[in-house]
């Protein structure tokens, strides 16, 4: 137990963010390892990370400076902004999707359970004095308020999932057509 705080502060200050600065290690008298964004004072203190300075250039535009090199970066940041973008409008997509699917599955099971019970008592129970409950006529609905609100509701959400994959379906469209290849990113909503 007594290895994982070290390990928690070594893992901490190697990802730590980019605003942080140089990282220091050292050890103290005690032997213990310590982790600072403060230079310790001792002969045992060393950065460990380093936060690139503002003046250093991505490799890919220090040797091309030309207004080509500009409008390809503009270009690539563009597509990637896209890109970014229609990867949140999937994964929102995909949350409806499943929480839609987890109330027609809820909406499914208690239907089932008042179709049971309304099925048990109609042959006759203690409750009803062992009477049967008389045979409907043809086209009259013997469903409860809670069970035709519920079928109601189901419709609706069934009709919501089509949609949400609808939508799924055109922003795939979209994605491909402005990106020219659908991304490796993408996974198609079930």
């Amino acid at each position: 137990m007594r290895l994982i705080g070290p390990w928690t502060l070594a893992l901490l200050a190697l990802a730590a963010p980019g605003w942080s600065g140089d990282i220091y290690r050292w050890t103290d008298g005690g032997g213990n390892v310590h982790y600072s964004n403060m230079d310790a004072e001792g002969d045992d203190a060393a950065a460990v990370a380093h936060e690139p300075a503002a003046e250093e250039a991505p490799a890919d535009l220090t040797d091309d400076t030309t207004d080509e090199a500009a409008d390809r970066t503009a270009a690539r940041g563009d597509a990637d902004t896209f890109s970014a973008t229609a990867s949140l409008r999937r994964s929102a997509l995909e949350r409806d999707l499943r929480a839609t699917a987890r109330r027609l599955h809820e909406i499914d099971a208690r239907l089932s359970t008042l179709a049971r019970a309304r099925g048990q008592h109609a042959q006759g129970s203690a409750a009803t004095g062992g009477v049967a409950a008389p045979t409907a006529p043809e086209g009259i609905d013997l469903r409860s308020e809670e069970e035709r609100t519920l079928a109601t509701e189901r419709e609706q959400l069934v009709q919501r999932a089509d949609q949400v994959r609808s939508d799924a379906a055109k922003l795939r469209e979209e994605v491909t057509a402005r990106l020219g290849a659908t991304p490796p990113w993408w996974i198609d909503l079930r």
